[in-house]
């Protein structure tokens, strides 16, 4: 039986993802939150250089099977069945070498305890060898509703259960492995309910070669966007002395990366495989295109804002008072967060087109940037923290350089207007006054008061106040802004204002947004 390509559902697949990413990330931020409190930072420095390790080595465990089944708009069961069994022989492969390769990655970080760590970890590139098939698929055919399911019973399962258990009886470095493994267990057998397809022993030559063509090219992409993402953690961890300065960095990345994972599993998922089915249609693959840049855009930017004025606050409130040193690398990260989101939109559009060479090209560049950036400040002299702090600000300048290329292969590649283009940005800058207005307020005395209050509840708490303030004062200045100025939210696609309109209770809200 084949699989043909059937029309995108862009709308349900965003609500349901939507959903199970905002599902995701609370859940995670639960786990990470509890964890950093429960947990030693030198604990988080040696788990983030295995996750590196196994995560670059994942990579090629499944050499793009499972973006070959998304981007093939003609699927058919030898497809799938050749697909399980090849994923499945791979992952084991890759387990053994990791197993003999893990002393030879603790010896090169001097850090012995390394060697347990990645041989326990190297067991998910065979469970998620398992897994690629049925996922593949429910994300080929935007099943998001089943997706949200697996995801919601894995997390609270083996992350809140099993890993905050375990962490709270004292296994430290051993509860986040164990959490991890069983997440990831329970996540591929919710899969295989969700989507069970065919199981067997045979291979088709065929079929096989078909998809390892486009996996072996999405493998390349994939491996140098994964090392970019990476090689400054790797690389700053290779030059410290201190593992807790290396979780303190550690830390940060991943609090600037949570809003692009986010979003990420949205262009992933939702536009990679809603991309995939209108490759053949170039009219409607731009305007996709178009109005995602406008969509994320109009949300992300004015997010950065925030992020980057508030970065204490979240630090604090997210790891705790003892990451409080980490507070200017996480200020400095967090203006990568708009950059890397609109990154993610030429991302998808490159793997749905298979414009995976000069995507490859595109990463590459970035992960040079980033090496020669990271690896001068870290060799430089002056303090330590001082490096990690400079590091931070190469890996931003990267970045820019980046989406920059990102954006000229849009409108070069694609043959998307440049000026609609940066038209559909537009809307997301004018959002960042009312953040910028809010940050003046509260610096006024008028709040001083609440502030004072705040500052004597819990540590937590005051960091909620305090953010919460800002959001609130940020909505109704934006909200201000929005009627006095309807077509500030335009972009070049006025449609989008009139469709957010009609969806709004509020019959003089909606009028005016429609006008």
């Amino acid at each position: 039986m084949t699989e043909t390509a059937k029309e995108p559902r862009f709308t349900s697949s965003l609500k349901w993802q939507s959903v199970n990413v905002t599902v995701q990330v609370v859940l995670q931020l639960g786990f990470i939150a509890a964890l950093a409190r429960l947990i030693s930072p030198d604990a988080f420095g040696v788990m983030a250089i295995a996750l590196v390790v196994v995560g670059f080595i994942e990579i090629f465990a499944q050499v793009g099977i499972g973006p070959a089944l998304i981007q093939n708009s003609h699927v058919s069961d030898k497809h799938r069945q050749t697909a399980f069994i090849f994923s499945i022989l791979l992952g084991v492969i890759f387990f053994c070498g990791t197993y003999a390769a893990a002393p030879a990655v603790a010896d090169f970080y001097e850090k012995p305890e390394l060697t347990k760590v990645l041989r326990w970890i190297a067991l998910s590139f065979i469970i998620s060898g398992a897994s690629v098939v049925p996922r593949s698929m429910l994300i080929k055919e935007m099943r998001f509703k089943s997706l949200f399911a697996c995801s919601a019973i894995a997390m609270v399962l083996g992350n809140l259960i099993i890993g905050l258990g375990l962490a709270m009886n004292g296994y430290e470095i051993w509860a986040y492995v164990c959490a991890l493994l069983s997440q990831n267990s329970i996540l591929g057998i919710c899969y295989w309910f969700a989507f069970p397809g065919p199981v067997g022993l045979k291979m088709d030559k065929g079929a096989l070669k078909e998809m390892v063509g486009y996996g072996g090219r999405s493998t390349i992409f994939n491996m140098i966007n994964y090392a970019a993402g990476k090689v400054d953690t790797m690389i700053v961890a290779k030059f410290s002395t201190d593992w807790r300065l290396t979780g303190f960095y550690d830390r940060s990345s991943y609090l600037m990366g949570l809003p692009v994972t986010v979003l990420g599993k949205l262009g992933d998922s939702v536009l990679f495989s809603g991309m995939s089915m209108l490759q053949s249609n170039t009219e409607r693959l731009k305007n996709t295109v178009l109005k995602a840049s406008h969509a994320i855009s109009t949300l992300v930017i004015p997010l950065t804002a925030l992020l980057v004025l508030r970065a204490e606050n979240f630090t604090v409130l997210i790891l705790g008072d003892q990451y409080l040193k980490a507070v200017p690398i996480v200020s400095v990260l967090f203006l990568c967060v708009a950059l890397r989101s609109f990154i993610k939109i030429g991302d998808a559009s490159m793997r749905a087109t298979d414009s995976l060479t000069i995507g490859s090209l595109i990463k590459l560049g970035f992960l040079g940037a980033v090496c020669y950036g990271v690896w001068d400040v870290m060799n430089s002299g002056g303090a330590e923290y001082d490096h990690f702090y400079l590091a931070a600000g190469a890996v931003v300048v990267a970045t820019a350089l980046q989406a920059v290329a990102v954006a000229m292969w849009i409108w070069l590649g694609l043959k998307v207007n440049v000026l609609r283009l940066v038209k559909s940005i537009l809307p997301g800058l004018a959002l960042c006054l009312p953040v910028l207005a809010a940050d003046y307020a509260l610096q006024n005395e008028i709040f001083e008061g609440v502030l004072l209050w705040s500052s004597g509840l819990l540590t937590e708490l005051d960091q909620i106040v305090r953010i919460s303030l800002h959001i609130t004062i940020s909505a109704i200045v934006a909200l201000i802004l929005v009627l006095a100025l309807p077509k500030i939210l335009d972009g070049g696609i006025p449609e989008m204002r009139q469709q957010l309109a009609s969806k709004i209770p509020n019959s003089f809200i909606s009028k005016r947004l429609s006008k």
